[in-house]
């Protein structure tokens, strides 16, 4: 079931780590009737006591409440992740093969060049991550390969992208997406804005901010610590992930756990340390460390990672800075 509600931006930093029932409501502007009421506030004391114990253990991360603190994470990931693991790459797609191990600073970190990485984004209550980790790393790689920084229609991706099986706000695979892009072109996010749901394709009725061909495909990255760190030099990464509780009530911190479910969201690797990955989500920048998470390289698959490769969106060669 999908509870429809508006959320004021409040940064994270100013929101208490726990808090009563009535003050979340309140805090968050939400409002449940009659037994709505009585099973959110069941999910959400549980999720309260999930973030207590974890705090608790003296984590490199801290949890707090959020804007999802009324859901169960299996309502959490129906609602708000989208991302289906597991695609194969067919030799009929625009699969440009897996990138050579380069060399690798001791860290990068794109989110800081704002010529380069748009500000956070916010998905909503849609199963449309997968065309925003697509969207965001297109706009990232065109950007350093043309030196123009622009925001695409997520929106476009979600109503007419079904390369591969994706079906909008019902989910879909990140690099089917960047394919799209390259075959279709896309629109501006202004000319074709975001609305999630699912809609009617537009996309023969308004201009290509991004013609077709300017994308030439995606590469696969090596599923590991070296092979990230190395695509990292170059430019932002579409990564997936398991969305699990921690990810769900993150706060700050580097997430320090493995695989233990299934990938089923789909963000943008934009940088790394000694320690972790930096990456950049599509819950708005009210989530987590303003829009951002932290994951450890220190644990097999942190939450499963590697379990599908990660990707690159290839620009044409004709584009220039």
């Amino acid at each position: 079931m999908k509870f429809a509600f508006v959320l004021p931006f409040v940064a994270a930093a100013e929101v208490p780590l726990t808090m009563s029932w009535d003050d979340w409501k309140s805090h968050f502007g939400m409002t449940f009737n009659g037994e709505e009421d009585v099973a959110r506030k069941v999910a959400f004391e549980a999720n309260v006591a999930f973030i207590e114990t974890e705090n608790a253990k003296g984590n490199s991360y801290t949890l707090g409440v959020n804007q999802f603190s009324h859901l169960t994470n299996d309502e959490f990931k129906a609602q708000f992740t989208g991302a289906k693991g597991g695609s194969v790459v067919g030799s009929d797609d625009a699969h440009l093969g897996e990138l050579e191990i380069g060399e690798r600073a001791s860290s990068i970190d794109w989110s800081t060049n704002s010529a380069v990485v748009n500000p956070v984004k916010n998905q909503g209550q849609c199963g449309s991550c997968w065309a925003y980790s697509a969207v965001g790393t297109v706009e990232s790689a065109y950007a350093i390969a043309a030196g123009r920084l622009g925001s695409y229609a997520e929106q476009q991706l979600v109503d007419c992208s079904h390369n591969g099986g994706s079906s909008g706000c019902n989910g879909g695979w990140n690099q089917y997406g960047i394919q799209y892009i390259g075959q279709t072109g896309i629109a501006s996010e202004t000319s074709y804005p975001y609305r999630a749901r699912n809609g009617q394709c537009r996309a023969s009725s308004v201009s290509k901010a991004l013609p077709a061909g300017a994308v030439a495909g995606y590469n696969t990255v090596r599923a590991s610590t070296t092979g990230l760190e190395s695509a990292l030099n170059s430019s932002p990464v579409s990564v997936t992930v398991d969305a699990d509780s921690t990810w769900q009530s993150y706060r700050s911190g580097v997430l320090s756990e493995g695989c233990r479910g299934s990938v089923d969201h789909a963000v943008i690797a934009v940088g790394y340390d000694g320690n972790s990955f930096k990456i950049r989500n599509s819950w708005g920048s009210s989530w987590g460390e303003r829009g951002y998470v932290r994951v450890s390289k220190s644990v097999s698959n942190p939450y499963c990672l590697w379990t599908d490769s990660p990707v690159v969106a290839r620009i044409s060669a004709e584009v220039t800075v």
